[in-house]
């Protein structure tokens, strides 16, 4: 009977060290690896809504500044959409779960590589053409995004030949950034700044597809938002540092939304330019690199060129 009770003590309190042990293990994993935060998608600032500006060097903004976008210029002949009202909040900001989307799951001839030269260069070249379904273009009449934007453009194939430093390095002055890609995603399509031609924040006003994209008047398929689509497609974001969402076209890289120890970022966590410096994996590499980050909140993706565009 002794022998039968110490027995059942002693496995009482394995059972007890078994499970603290357990449970310790797993704090520790959860501490090591916390669940990413999730972003607030309904309350955005609106691009062109100071501290948020779009600033245009032709027009007395010789210089960028934090939070902001700096265009060289707007063209002379702007166009896309430009109400916003019935995903725009009482407090100013814009609601992107209640913005429509284009509709269509369209897929491509998608041609695209990334390589290095060993002779110090990235050559990127392609067709433009996303490795991911797309909305459909032109918008659909009769669509709910047909009624705020009626896109008239097709999606065609467009060539990519670009030589990028394969480790670029920051100019002695930030450039402003121009109309037209401003760089390149790994999906194999051209990401474009924050604002559209009319100078307002095209991701809150023109119509996107589900992957943040769509199509203007060179027929250029491209991005203006880091739509969870698009970065669960590229590499879904479990913990930690974002993954490499593409190259901006001064050799930089652009990542996701997520910074180290994987603290979701806005645009106040980065430079003027929307990125900042610390290790990242780079060609399978930890370095201390320069690189862009997109962000939920305006300019989204680039503020100034860093480096030599």
């Amino acid at each position: 009977m002794v022998l039968e009770k110490n027995a059942k003590v002693i496995s009482a309190f394995l059972l007890i060290y078994l499970f603290t042990i357990s449970s310790c293990s797993k704090s520790e994993e959860d501490d090591k690896n916390p669940t990413p935060e999730t972003p607030d998608l309904t309350h955005l600032p609106f691009g062109g809504n100071a501290p948020t500006n779009i600033l245009i060097r032709n027009q007395g903004n010789p210089n960028p500044d934090f939070l902001s976008l700096w265009l060289c210029g707007l063209p002379s002949n702007g166009a896309g959409a430009d109400d916003a009202d019935d995903w725009t909040n009482a407090d100013g900001t814009w609601d992107y779960t209640r913005k429509p989307q284009v509709e269509g799951n369209v897929t491509w001839n998608h041609e695209f590589e990334i390589n290095l030269d060993g002779n110090g260069n990235r050559i990127i070249t392609g067709n433009n053409l996303p490795d991911h379904p797309t909305g459909i273009f032109p918008i659909q009449m009769g669509t709910t995004a047909w009624n705020y934007d009626k896109n008239p453009n097709i999606i065609s194939e467009q060539v990519i030949n670009l030589t990028l430093p394969a480790i670029p390095e920051v100019a002695a002055q930030p450039s402003c950034v121009g109309f037209g890609p401003a760089g390149f995603s790994v999906t194999g399509a051209a990401i474009y700044h924050g604002a559209s031609t009319l100078g307002t924040d095209a991701a809150a006003h023109e119509m996107l597809d589900r992957f943040g994209g769509h199509t203007d008047g060179t027929e250029r398929y491209h991005y203006h938002f880091p739509a969870q689509d698009l970065q669960d497609h590229i590499h879904p974001h479990e913990h930690g540092h974002s993954a490499l969402m593409g190259y901006m076209i001064d050799g930089f890289g652009i990542y996701g939304p997520y910074g180290e120890n994987g603290k979701l970022l806005k645009s106040a966590d980065l430079d003027e330019c929307h990125g900042h410096t610390h290790p990242v994996l780079w060609d399978g590499q930890m370095i201390n690199l320069y690189h862009y980050h997109w962000t939920y909140d305006f300019p989204y993706n680039i503020g100034c060129y860093k480096g030599t565009p």
